[in-house]
């Protein structure tokens, strides 16, 4: 090989090296995956809700601040351990207001996987997590169990909603794309069972795993509606109607008709 023919391909190495790098700072993405990170989230042509994303020099978001913040839009913020695992999502209003709206706070088995969600509302923040109110109480909203596949992905949630036992089962089904092709729910003696469609674009949320935990949506495409003109470059949706399987939400907050704003590298 000439001098300067491997000069130009240890050049073209370095460059790889440095990009996977870059991207790897967010985290390891699969081959496929944009190395983009999700900045803001707009609800409706008129600005009804936004969503600013702030992430950490370790690639995992940190906050998420809306617009307008008040009671049942409270901004929301993340806490982790050493290991980089979400241990705290916590829904807070404007400072100094020391109250907390709703409190997430996480159990992982070996594998680094969460597998019970411990929801509490309204209390007092704490350091160290969630402090009852100012009447001594420390309210349990619900507690999830979790379940996985070989491949890490989520194949049945239990929801108590505040009683002593399980309510809701949710199982999980997926197809040879690796999209979710069924979801079966089970709540007392009523059981419903849902099918879905998707697109052939990345699924926006695979971006970074928690936003796939918090909505419970591990498939490879997108179940949303968007116009072919509505992807960019990197075939992730700008303009998109967020609606089945998962109610029209992002990071469990409530929205529908959205735009997607990126950062990629």
């Amino acid at each position: 090989m000439k001098p300067h023919s491997l000069i130009a391909s240890c050049a073209l190495t370095c460059i790889a090296s440095l990009l996977l790098q870059a991207c790897n700072k967010y985290h390891d993405h699969s081959p496929g995956i944009p190395c983009c990170q999700i900045i803001q989230v707009r609800q409706g042509i008129f600005d009804e809700d936004s969503l600013a994303i702030v992430y950490n020099i370790k690639g995992n978001p940190v906050s998420i601040t809306r617009a307008n913040v008040g009671t049942g839009r409270p901004n929301f913020l993340f806490r982790y351990d050493k290991k980089g695992r979400m241990t705290d999502f916590y829904g807070v209003y404007t400072s100094p207001n020391p109250y907390f709206e709703i409190w997430h706070r996480y159990v992982y088995d070996g594998k680094n996987r969460i597998i019970v969600d411990s929801t509490y509302g309204f209390g007092l923040i704490g350091p160290g997590g969630p402090l009852p109110d100012h009447d001594g109480i420390l309210r349990v909203n619900n507690i999830s169990t979790y379940k996985y596949d070989w491949k890490d992905r989520m194949i049945e949630s239990t929801d108590t909603y505040g009683k002593a036992s399980t309510i809701t089962t949710r199982t999980y089904t997926y197809n040879q794309e690796g999209n979710l092709a069924k979801l079966f729910t089970k709540s007392g003696m009523d059981t419903i069972t849902r099918y879905f469609r998707f697109d052939d674009k990345v699924n926006f949320r695979l971006l970074h795993p928690i936003w796939q935990f918090l909505n419970r949506d591990y498939s490879m495409n997108n179940s949303l509606s968007v116009e072919p003109s509505n992807y960019n470059k990197y075939g992730l949706p700008q303009n998109a109607y967020l609606g089945d399987p998962f109610y029209g939400s992002f990071a469990t907050i409530p929205l529908n008709f959205v735009v997607i704003r990126y950062s990629c590298k």
